[in-house]
């Protein structure tokens, strides 16, 4: 008898077909559950190894042994058990079909893409960035023209080419925050989709030569290190034929990585959002000044936003932009004509569009800033339903929820986006948000902490991100740490946030003088800002004998506080503070109405319940004062050094209650 017969007749080729289809199976199982409970890698790997070494284990039984009705038997006593033998395999059979079949399935919905294989990665709609063979990284395009001035240029045409890759829902974009960095990086493309989490890689370039522009790009499989397409596009230099090219390598992408194209998609693709390539030009201007976040930037943007609209009134994306200058101004000035530009060009922008994404998530930034959150969470949720992955709509949505009172559902959408963007720092600077104002689980500050870090490494040269790092430093009392970091929130760009909160830490160490020099700078950034003029009455207060500096500070401070609650009344912190205000120029009854609104607005919040006590005490409740501070200890005892170095608490020092709360 042959070796190869006695290998038949021994079942050897059926044990090893067997052991195949089962190896094959148990993989595919294991990686589905071991990816649904994110175990680590190295647990599949094992499991792989395992499955390799048992194979010619499998085989060496399969030679010495047959598998029976009765069990295990040697093959030398097979001709006793043959009507075992016969039983057995009338079983075997059936059970090796069914194992052959389910393998064609799986292996068929693999290939269709309904399942993800954990050898080579899946995609679905809920993804991670780099989970499968459709995400994407598009890297800062090259300038070839060699010209400083058309740097802009360069860049505009990469951000709308990255903001249109992304809205076609089959594909995961990596966000211009995280790819920025590698612009002119001399690292490899293995090693940067490596650090991105991404399967692919767009490269580009652009040559802007008179009415002429050459758009070169090449799509990279980064496992490979490997060109899967390429293509250089020449035409005549105009809006039509930029926006083409933009649409002609989506396509083109799309069809490498056999990514489907909606209906929705392939309209999006269509959009020539204006017809005047100098608007164009200064839209693509405006949009690159709004990337700095400073005051300086923002009145660019506005001026370049202006410069396109008055070339071309119906530029619905211009008038977006303008929005998102305003609402920043607004942010960092504080003044009400700033809000109001900001509503009319959202109204604008939507009245020209009205499925203009961009324009919804700056109308639902409004709405949140009025205080309408509702109408904030309605206008966030519809450019998510146009856009489910888009990131800066998550995190509007966000802060929302989180206003809302919705905190976990706001973590939950934030961590989303964290996962959708890993290094897009406005999600970081979002979820420090969460944490300092609205959280209430223990580790809240070592959290906000964490994230405030991440911003500062995303983008250090932001002031604001520099100033909210002081702020959680602060919350930890980590006082010098956070001197530290508000040193270098002025260094970078002088406003009224890092003055204001550099001020509240002077006022806390009773350097009075040097908290009114603060807040007197504040104030000449943001002069109508209600917070720096309370600050620069208190330290006046604070030091005596400033009694006509201090009427003057309460007296501008109280109308700017009650113009803010015209534009959002649901603002806890502006009605709290106009309490403390309103309380100290004999307006006991309006500033008590002031503190029970905050109070009820807040949810009986910790720093509200300070502001309460200050009030209370103020218009000369003791026992109200000290109900506050007890509450408010009892809700988070980081408080606890507000309420011992505040200089108006100072009588009550030797009342046993109050000094069993500052020195437990």
């Amino acid at each position: 008898m042959s070796f190869v017969s006695e290998l038949k007749r021994r079942n050897v080729f059926r044990a090893a077909f067997a052991y195949a289809v089962v190896w094959w199976l148990l993989v595919q199982v294991a990686g589905l559950l071991l990816d649904a409970f994110s175990a680590p890698d190295w647990i599949f790997k094992s499991f792989i190894i395992l499955m390799a070494i048992g194979f010619p284990v499998a085989l060496i039984l399969a030679w010495f042994f047959e598998l029976t009705t009765d069990g295990l038997i040697k093959s030398a006593d097979l001709a006793q058990h043959e009507a075992e033998l016969r039983t057995f395999r009338r079983y075997l059979n059936p059970i090796i079909i069914s194992m052959l079949s389910a393998a064609v399935i799986l292996f068929s919905l693999d290939k269709m893409g309904w399942i993800g294989s954990p050898l080579k990665g899946g995609f679905s709609e809920h993804a991670e960035p780099g989970s499968g063979e459709y995400s994407l990284a598009v890297l800062p395009f090259t300038n070839r023209s060699g010209l400083a001035e058309n740097a802009y240029f360069v860049d505009g045409i990469h951000d709308d080419l990255l903001t249109m890759l992304a809205k076609i829902n089959s594909l995961s974009v990596t966000s211009r925050t995280s790819v920025m960095r590698y612009q002119d990086s001399k690292k490899s493309i293995p090693e940067i989709s490596n650090e991105l989490g991404v399967s692919h890689i767009l490269e580009g370039a652009v040559q802007r030569d008179g009415d002429e522009v050459r758009v070169n790009a090449q799509l990279i499989d980064a496992s490979r290190d490997d060109h899967i397409w390429a293509e250089t596009f020449d035409r005549e230099l105009s809006t039509a034929s930029l926006f083409t090219i933009q649409s002609d390598i989506a396509r083109a992408i799309a069809a490498a990585l056999n990514a489907e194209l909606s209906n929705a998609d392939e309209s999006l693709l269509e959009i020539i959002p204006t017809d005047s390539l100098p608007a164009y030009d200064a839209y693509l201007k405006g949009k690159q000044s709004l990337l700095v976040s400073s005051i300086e930037a923002y009145e660019a943007a506005l001026a370049h936003f202006d410069e396109a609209l008055s070339l071309d009134d119906s530029f619905a994306g211009a008038y977006a932009g303008l929005c998102v200058a305003q609402l920043g101004l607004y942010a960092k000035r504080g003044e009400i004509s700033h809000f109001e530009a900001a509503e009319s060009a959202c109204d604008q922008a939507l009245a020209i569009d009205a499925d203009l994404t961009e324009a919804h998530i700056a109308k639902g930034t409004l709405f949140r800033n009025h205080g309408d959150y509702q109408l904030a969470e309605n206008s966030q949720r519809k450019a998510l339903e146009a856009q489910p992955k888009n990131v800066d709509a998550m995190i509007e949505l966000g802060l929302t929820l989180a206003e809302l009172g919705r905190v976990r559902e706001a973590e939950t959408i934030l961590l989303k986006a964290e996962l959708l963007q890993p290094d897009h720092w406005l999600v970081h600077d979002a979820l420090f948000a969460l944490y300092r104002h609205f959280d209430d689980q223990p580790d809240r500050y070592e959290r906000s902490v964490e994230h405030a870090m991440r911003v500062v490494e995303l983008n250090p040269k932001n002031s604001a991100a520099w100033n909210n790092l002081g702020t959680a430093y602060h919350s930890l009392q980590q006082y010098d740490a956070a001197k530290g970091a508000w040193d270098n929130a002025l260094q970078l760009e002088p406003t009224r946030t890092a003055y204001t909160n550099r001020g509240l830490q002077y006022f806390y160490e009773g350097q009075y003088a040097e908290s009114a020099e603060m807040q007197i700078k504040a104030i000449e950034l943001a002069p109508s800002d209600h917070r720096a003029w309370g600050r620069l009455a208190e330290s006046y207060r604070a030091m005596g004998g400033k009694e006509k500096l201090e009427k003057e500070a309460y007296a501008t401070a109280i109308p700017l506080a009650e113009s803010r609650l015209e534009i959002n009344d649901q603002d806890w912190r502006s009605h709290a503070m106009l309490g403390t205000y309103l309380v100290q120029v004999g307006r006991e009854e309006d500033a008590l109405q002031q503190i029970e609104t905050a109070l009820s607005i807040s949810n009986r919040n910790p720093e509200a319940l300070l502001y309460a006590a200050l009030v209370f005490y103020a218009a000369g409740d003791e026992e109200a004062t000290l109900l506050s501070l007890e509450e408010m200890l009892v809700a988070d005892e980081s408080y606890r050094n507000y309420a011992a170095d505040e200089p108006d608490f100072k009588n009550l020092r030797g009342n046993e209650r109050f000094d069993s709360l500052v020195n437990p």
